[in-house]
């Protein structure tokens, strides 16, 4: 028996799968035939394997015991021949026989005819190679499928961007509205008047609102340019929104009535160019750190207006009695909104 050089073998095959892989210019068709490869090849895998162990054992039991150089010749280790002969001598013969005295022997030889085939270590070597082929076909397959996705993500316009670090905005609001709460507790330690805490709330509203307005856009902005000009996945998660809130804001971008289909994914890029999306280059980078300081003003607006709130439904009770137009005009909203606020329930 020549053994085989299994470790070129694997090479060769994989070098193979790579060019015939390369001759496929269309990302979507090389990746179909990544697929088709990597499937055909774990057919034979599962159809190959039995059959190379049944030689291999068959060729053992015509040399009288398993060798390091039949595994050698099969491409595997000497202890899994072993096993494989264990194996078939157990499910054979009655516990404690030792299968190396020559009436077990011919008793395991008379149960499996194929040792008795001249060529049986050469078929067993035959068998062994054609199994390695499919599993290093398969192994190519493999590694090409995720090479070949990557190209048909970036089909149409697609540049590769790695969209890694994760913003955890539950910890953001949550530390925005403790921040904002601190800092009125400080301030009402004052003991200032209801008045002066309406007028605190109202400031810490407008602020914040103002600075989610100015950063909205941007964030946005570097949203609409990740998801159409981009291989990034899940942009979403690094805006702090959800799917949906990212759909909507995708076809405002597009210009797109609310509820309408986006463009499918390999003419989003032109069709994001022709609606004016900018590519923002750093947006991987700038839409996380934009997405926290929207998020953490957000809240800071949102525990603001639960103390504007209170402080309005003071203002409004005895002994102040104040209007709801009165309150509107103080913190320069539509009375609708004092209006909320003072009859919202306790």
């Amino acid at each position: 028996m020549n053994p085989i050089d299994y470790d070129q073998l694997r090479t060769t095959v994989e070098r193979e799968v790579t060019d015939e892989l390369a001759k496929v210019t269309d990302p979507h068709q090389r990746r179909a035939r990544a697929e088709e490869i990597r499937d055909q090849a774990y057919q034979e895998i599962t159809a190959l394997k039995p059959a190379r162990d049944e030689l291999v054992v068959a060729a053992a039991l015509a040399d009288g015991r398993a060798t390091k150089e039949l595994a050698d010749s099969a491409g595997i280790a000497f202890a899994y021949a072993q096993n494989l002969v264990r194996a078939y001598r157990l499910a054979h013969l009655p516990a404690g026989r030792r299968w190396a005295r020559y009436a077990a022997l011919e008793e395991l030889r008379a149960r499996n005819t194929l040792h008795r085939e001249p060529d049986i270590h050469a078929r067993a070597t035959r068998a062994a190679r054609e199994y390695e082929t499919a599993r290093a076909r398969r192994r190519a397959a493999l590694r090409h499928i995720d090479v070949a996705h990557e190209a048909v993500l970036t089909a149409g316009g697609r540049i590769h961007v790695d969209l890694r670090d994760t913003i955890d905005f539950a910890e953001v609001r949550r530390e925005a509205a403790e921040d904002l709460r601190a800092e009125f507790a400080e301030f009402a330690v004052l003991n200032v008047s209801p008045e002066e805490r309406l007028r605190w709330a109202a400031d810490a509203v407008d602020q914040a609102e103002s600075e989610m307005e100015l950063l909205q856009p941007e964030r946005d902005q570097a949203l609409a340019s990740l998801f159409f000009y981009t291989t990034a996945r899940a942009p979403y998660q690094a805006a702090g929104l959800s799917r949906q809130g990212m759909r909507l804001r995708l076809e405002r971008a597009l210009g797109l009535p609310r509820g309408a289909k986006l463009p499918p994914r390999e003419q989003q890029p032109t069709a994001a160019r022709a609606a004016g999306v900018p590519f923002v280059e750093d947006a991987a980078t700038e839409l996380p750190q934009i997405a926290e300081l929207y998020e953490a003003a957000a809240e800071r607006r949102d525990a603001a207006m639960e103390i504007r709130a209170a402080a309005l439904r003071t203002l409004a009770a005895d002994p102040y009695a104040w209007t709801q137009t009165k309150l509107a005009e103080f913190i320069g909203r539509d009375v609708a909104v004092v209006n909320r606020a003072v009859n919202a329930p306790a």
